[in-house]
């Protein structure tokens, strides 16, 4: 391995300094007492013997030169294309449209000659320099070239060669690791991606790898070989431009976006941070293990959910600048339609919402509390920002919208209990023939005996009505079992029954009728007087005289 990489080393620095060109090069100018020349391969083409302006003829040598040796590199430079033209200043030696060198009449005289002869003469020694220097070049750059490529043949198939490899004891150590080393992805009991589709997703993205870097070697040992070879070097850098640039582009992009992303890294780190530390804080505060004056710990966890959807709002408002394209019409357009949705379809949500923040810091009920909400009687088993729900005694959930709680009476019998102010009562009707005395009587007795009742408050009786037929008793009881109602009037209403069957009363619940002459008094006994008799129930009976027709 260690060869290889040496190898590779070598090479490419053969390759960085073969492909510096040498066609065309020149000698820096050559001054001398009798001017300054234009040197080639050793060799002095021309005299620059006056001043241009600024220019001195050393500075007119040195910009000679470099016109040569940029015109001597271009592949499509044709040396015919080198001819002399006149101009009002003298004589230019041009190809196409780049000046190589101008001779004025100031060099003409001193060198005793005319401008035109001096550039034709100039133009040839250029020809025949470039023509020949080029010879050399391309015969010694192909030889260099077929060199260069049978050596970049080599390092290809080595690391053709090594990428299998590589590849290969992937692939086996992934399928010896299927099941064991590899296992399902889950996310707490629901398996997200099995171990055996984990392990052929990985065998697919070895092979995928192997892939793309055969194929990127491949290219860039093409693009090498054409490089290599004078004729071709132009098609290398043609290719270069259509494929490098593109990515160049690309990669120039990312590095234009890593400030925005390292702060958007930021924004998310201090974000979680931030909700770590609420999380911590408002578990304590449920925890009791930091108190508040006048913070109830109920609080907490509905206190945190607010501040973290709080917190995640304003990470994203600070977010939002650094996302890519946010500066785009097509983003605005599409905030502006999403702004509008929410905007018609949020006004409910947000009652919701505030409704259940009030219903929350207002105590109004806590969690497992037997409460009434309207219609609905249950116990509270969950509250979130958006729905309470309750559980009935029937064991039925009842979703009711916080906006609608908060329209509606709201009975909570879990707070009178635990205040010992929880009063359950009930109703019989007794006819008047029994004393009101013995039917209380009756009444606290039964709630002496019943289940779930507390001795203190003690137990009161309300004698709300004096109707047509009967006297309505009202029992009211007190009890700490607001979840147990149901129960609790249960048993009441069986001791009630015991109680009143005990003492021979009747309930007269429901009603009925019963035949009397109505002329004994209905009021108890013990009201009668020991000398009251009931009046007697007379009947006259009268024979119809009968009638012959």
């Amino acid at each position: 391995m260690k060869l290889v990489l040496n190898f590779l080393l070598a090479l490419f620095v053969l390759i960085i300094f073969s492909g510096q060109s040498t066609v065309g090069q020149t000698s820096p100018p050559a001054q001398t007492s009798e001017g300054a020349a234009v040197v080639v391969k050793g060799k002095r083409l021309f005299y620059f013997y006056s001043n241009v302006g600024e220019y001195t003829p050393r500075q007119r040598a040195v910009m000679a030169s470099e016109a040569l040796q940029k015109l001597a590199e271009s592949p499509d430079f044709d040396v015919d294309s080198i001819r002399v033209m006149e101009t009002s200043s003298g004589t230019d030696v041009v190809s196409g449209s780049t000046v190589i060198a101008t001779v004025t009449p100031d060099d003409a005289k001193i060198a005793q000659s005319s401008t035109t002869q001096m550039a034709n003469d100039f133009a040839s020694k250029v020809r025949l320099a470039v023509s020949a220097r080029r010879e050399e070049n391309t015969a010694s750059r192909v030889a260099l070239g077929i060199g260069l490529t049978i050596a970049s043949t080599i390092v290809l198939l080595l690391l053709l060669v090594l990428i299998s490899k590589l590849a290969s004891d992937l692939c086996t150590s992934i399928t010896n690791a299927r099941g064991q080393g590899i296992k399902a992805v889950r996310i707490q009991n629901a398996e997200l991606i099995g171990a055996h589709s984990l392990a052929d997703l990985l065998l697919t993205m070895v092979k995928f790898s192997q892939i793309f870097l055969w194929f990127a070697l491949i290219a860039t040992y093409i693009v090498q070989v054409l490089g290599f070879f004078p004729n071709t070097k132009h098609l290398a850098k043609a290719v270069m431009a259509n494929t490098v640039a593109p990515l160049a582009s690309v990669w120039e992009k990312i590095l234009e976006y890593f400030p925005s992303l390292v702060m958007l890294v930021l924004i998310s780190l201090v974000a979680y941070a931030v909700m770590g530390f609420a999380r911590f804080f408002f578990d304590s505060l449920r925890d009791e293990t930091i108190k508040f004056a006048d913070f109830d710990p109920d609080w907490a966890e509905p206190t945190y959910k607010l501040s973290r959807f709080l917190i995640l709002a304003c990470a994203l408002m600070v977010a939002m600048p650094y996302l890519p394209g946010w500066e785009s019409p097509a983003f605005k357009q599409v905030g502006l339609v999403i702004g509008i949705l929410v905007s018609f379809g949020s006004t409910g949500v947000v009652s919701n919402v505030m409704a259940g923040a009030v219903l929350t810091y207002t105590n109004a009920f806590k969690f497992g509390d037997r409460v009434k909400i309207g219609e609905a009687l249950g116990d509270i088993v969950e509250k979130n920002l958006f729905v309470t729900k309750i559980r009935t005694p029937k064991n039925e959930v009842i979703s009711i919208p916080n906006g609608t709680i908060m329209t509606s009476n709201i009975i909570n019998y879990s707070t009178l209990a635990r205040e010992k102010q929880l009063i359950l009562y009930t109703s019989v009707t007794i006819g008047y023939e029994s004393s009101w005395k013995d039917v209380e009587a009756c009444l606290m007795a039964a709630a002496a005996d019943s289940y779930g009742l507390l001795k203190e408050p003690k137990p009161f009786i309300l004698q709300n009505e004096l109707a047509d037929f009967y006297v309505d008793y009202q029992l009211n009881v007190f009890t700490e079992l607001a979840n147990e109602m149901p129960f609790v009037y249960s048993e009441l209403h069986k001791k009630i029954q015991d109680k009143f069957n005990e003492a021979g009363i009747e309930i007269m619940s429901p009603h009925f009728f019963a035949v009397r002459d109505g002329n004994e008094i209905a009021i108890p006994p013990q009201y009668r007087g020991e000398k009251y008799k009931a009046p007697t129930f007379g009947i006259t009976h009268q024979q119809a005289e009968s009638q012959t027709l």
